[in-house]
C-alpha cells in the first residue's frame, strides 16, 4: 500500500479547529495567519479570546530581567508568555485593551498592540526622562478623539501634566502646585 501525502493546508476542518481550541493565545495567531483553511478554522477560538480576554480591561506587562520575554497578564486572570524584543528598554504607561501606551527614556512614545505587534509612534514627548509619572488613554489610539495624558512630578512641590491630542499631534503641558507630603503617590 502506497502512502498519500498531504499538504498541512488539506488538514480536515475540524480538526484544524480542534488545533486552534487548544493552541496559546500567541501561538492561535501564527496559526490563524498560515493560509485561508487555517484561518477559518481558527476564527471561533480568537473570537472566544477577543470577547473573553483582549476587550476586558486593563492589561499587564511583566518584562522578564535579562531577555525580551514577557507575561501579559489580562484582567480576567489569564497569563501570556510571549518575546517582544521591539519592547526592550520601554516602561508600560497604560493600556487601553490590548494597546500598550509605551516610554522610552529620551522621549520616545509609542502605541504597541500586542497581538498584532502594530505600532504608532507619536511625537517626542517633551521631558527626556520620566520618573513618578502615571499616564492614562481614554480610547483606542486608532481613534481620531483618543487623548493621552501623562503626569509626572518635576519636583517635590509641583505635578507636570501633559496632554496630547492623537488628532492635533502636539503636546500640551501644564504645571500644578501640589506638594509631595499631600500624596502618598506621584
Amino acid at each position: 500500500m502506497q502512502r498519500q501525502n498531504r499538504a498541512w493546508s488539506d488538514l480536515p476542518p475540524e480538526h484544524l479547529s480542534l488545533i486552534a481550541e487548544r493552541a496559546g493565545l500567541f501561538e492561535l495567531l501564527s496559526f490563524f495567519r498560515v493560509c485561508n483553511t487555517w484561518h477559518s478554522a481558527s476564527s471561533t477560538a480568537l473570537a472566544h479570546i477577543a470577547e473573553h480576554d483582549v476587550n476586558k480591561g486593563p492589561w499587564f506587562l511583566l518584562y522578564e530581567e535579562k531577555n525580551s520575554e514577557c507575561q501579559l497578564l489580562t484582567a480576567t486572570g489569564k497569563k501570556f508568555t510571549t518575546s517582544l524584543p521591539e519592547l526592550d528598554g520601554t516602561t508600560c504607561l497604560a493600556t487601553y485593551g490590548a494597546w500598550f501606551l509605551l516610554y522610552k527614556q529620551g522621549g520616545s512614545m509609542f502605541f504597541f498592540h500586542v497581538l498584532s505587534r502594530q505600532r504608532i509612534d507619536l511625537p517626542e514627548f517633551p521631558v527626556p526622562e520620566l520618573t513618578d509619572h502615571v499616564g492614562a488613554v481614554s480610547s483606542s489610539p486608532t481613534s481620531q478623539d483618543c487623548v493621552v495624558c501623562v503626569i509626572s512630578r518635576s519636583d517635590d512641590e509641583t505635578l507636570d501634566a501633559k496632554l496630547l491630542f492623537l488628532r492635533d499631534k502636539t503636546w500640551i503641558g501644564s504645571e500644578y502646585s501640589h506638594p509631595r507630603a499631600k500624596t502618598d503617590t506621584i
